[in-house]
């Protein structure tokens, strides 16, 4: 008995050390990159602008709200239906309060927090060894190339993603070898990710399918684990429905740049001179490209797999971890033939550095548990790892601050925060642009402007206010008028006082057609799709019964072992 609470004490005493570390570690993160508009990331001021419509949405009490209407001059851009904003939202209702800066530097600690927090939970449930737990966490959520994602790319999407693969992996680990009755761990950790990153969502089924094929045997010997796996993947769905459904409804009523875009993925896959550089990341950056990688610690650790001897089912998993980090380095590199396969949308292979660096996380950490015996030699190692982090702040700091500074005296246009025809209004690429529309600098020409098709209808009385554009229109024949408004499926138009509406279609140039017929004010707002709507009922009710499901199935089995 006094064994088993000396052991008990120790693991308390282990975690409140952890999250001591874990803490301070994220604060002194955020402090030491400090103000990040100063060094604006490649996404900054598109994720910015994210959080500044969800802050007046919530103000006017119009969320949830699908188009950014100031965006593109007016023109307005489907922000929210293409990336999912049900994350970041706590923390632009916190924006309401502390404005966006301070809010979004919150979202960083909190979630980087997060994931260090998941991941302990995780690895511990998986190797029941705190130590374990501690240094994959650290070597996870403070690695290199998430430190890459949130300062020089300001990857909002990705670098959020992280917080949720430990719970996801899991949620599977508990599907394929432990408790199946947990299957929901994979859901909650999947519909998070959706929420998250769509992308990264993606890359992540590919490689829950890749791990299902390889560990086949737990699930053909129990069938119910089968069925737990597919019930994980249908629950999953309805959550996820409101921005999936919305997401499938927008792709299909239109074509989009994203879907003509040049296939870039054989130009960005990894030659083993960016594997090198990779491994070095965290202490040395090239100077001639803004990459980052797994870092050499992580390379060190997994190469102590040579002089470990022990079986078990520990080193079986960790075995497990790194042969599945090492097959997604290969696919990441030049051998895997990107270039030739139709995945263009994911743009970057070294994506895929997230995942590697994941594995490689939990099995170097069990390599190094097995090598380290004593208190005093965990402390020690423990102690490198911290002050490895800490060079890894600083040095991956010093590379943000160079590369942004000379990005900023090549191109000082990009770091105005003033969204402007000159940096593509800060909508990433503008890929959700429909392809009819010729160029964003069309609308920047065009102006802000009513056209006539029969040039015979007079318009006067333009204004755009809370969403909504009004004009008069003097006709004495049927005209077609085409507005300054990107064309999405969603929006009507309807003469004031009139309950009937007015067909809305897509112009030649990828704008918002109507047709006047009689004279009058016309209204034109977005309003939602029937898909929109009752796809939102779908997810709050899927979620609520999961929720009622979770907690029912653990008063059982509390009630069981009584």
């Amino acid at each position: 008995m006094n064994n088993e609470a000396e052991i008990k004490t120790d693991s308390k005493y282990s975690l409140w050390i952890f999250l001591s570390l874990l803490f301070a570690s994220s604060l002194f993160m955020v402090c030491w990159f400090g103000p990040l508009s100063a060094y604006a990331g490649h996404d900054y001021f598109f994720n910015i602008g994210r959080f500044n419509v969800l802050i007046d949405a919530l103000k006017s009490g119009d969320y949830p709200i699908y188009v950014d209407y100031n965006a593109l001059e007016g023109y307005g851009y489907f922000t929210k239906g293409f990336y999912p904003d049900l994350i970041i939202l706590p923390f632009a209702a916190l924006g309401i309060l502390t404005g966006t800066i301070a809010a979004y530097n919150v979202m960083i600690f909190t979630m980087t927090f997060l994931c260090g927090l998941f991941t302990y939970i995780a690895v511990n449930k998986v190797f029941r060894n705190a130590f374990v737990a501690s240094a994959s966490a650290i070597l996870y959520t403070f690695s290199a190339y998430h430190l890459f994602d949130w300062y020089n790319r300001a990857a909002l999407g990705e670098s959020l993603s992280f917080t949720f693969l430990p719970v996801i992996f899991l949620g599977l680990y508990h599907i394929i070898k432990g408790d199946y009755r947990k299957w929901y761990l994979l859901t909650i950790g999947y519909s998070l990710l959706i929420y998250t990153h769509l992308l990264s969502s993606f890359i992540t089924f590919i490689i829950l399918a890749l791990i299902v094929v390889l560990c086949y045997k737990p699930l053909v010997k129990e069938p119910k684990r089968t069925g737990y796996l597919a019930l994980a993947a249908i629950i999953t769905l309805p959550i996820v429905s409101s921005y999936i459904l919305t997401l499938l409804e927008q792709m299909s009523s239109n074509t989009f740049y994203y879907s003509i875009k040049e296939n870039i993925t054989g130009q960005t896959k990894l030659d083993w001179q960016d594997l090198g550089w990779g491994f070095l990341s965290g202490i040395l950056y090239p100077k001639t490209e803004n990459m980052a990688g797994t870092g050499p610690v992580l390379i060190l650790l997994v190469l102590l797999r040579l002089f470990i001897k022990e079986k078990g089912s520990s080193v079986r998993i960790a075995d497990f971890c790194l042969l599945i980090g090492i097959i997604l380095l290969v696919i990441a590199s030049a051998v895997f033939p990107w270039g030739r396969l139709p995945l263009g949308f994911i743009q970057f292979p070294w994506r895929l550095y997230e995942f590697i660096i994941f594995f490689f996380a939990i099995s170097g950490a069990y390599y190094l548990s097995v090598i380290v015996r004593t208190k005093k030699q965990k402390i020690t190692a423990g102690s490198v790892i911290i002050l490895f982090t800490l060079i890894t702040f600083v040095v991956n700091n010093n590379n943000y601050k160079y590369w942004q500074s000379l990005a900023f005296s090549e191109a000082p246009h990009w770091f105005t925060g003033i969204a402007s025809v000159d940096n593509e209004y800060y909508l990433g690429g503008l890929e959700y642009l429909p392809v009819k529309m010729p160029s964003h600098h069309y609308i920047h020409e065009r102006g802000d402007i009513i056209i006539s098709e029969k040039q015979e209808a007079i318009v006067s009385g333009f204004t755009r206010k809370e969403g909504i554009t009004s004009f008069d229109v003097k006709t004495s024949n049927p005209d077609k008028l085409e507005l300054p408004l990107i064309y999405y499926k969603g929006y009507q138009a309807a003469y004031r006082g009139e309950k009937k509406g007015i067909p809305v279609t897509e112009s030649e140039n990828g704008l918002v057609q109507i047709e006047a017929s009689v004279s009058g004010r016309i209204e034109v707002v977005y309003t939602w799709t029937a898909t929109q709507q009752y796809s939102w009922y779908i997810s709050i009710l899927s979620t609520i019964g999961l929720i009622i499901y979770i907690f029912i199935s653990k008063h059982k089995r509390s009630n069981a072992n009584k």
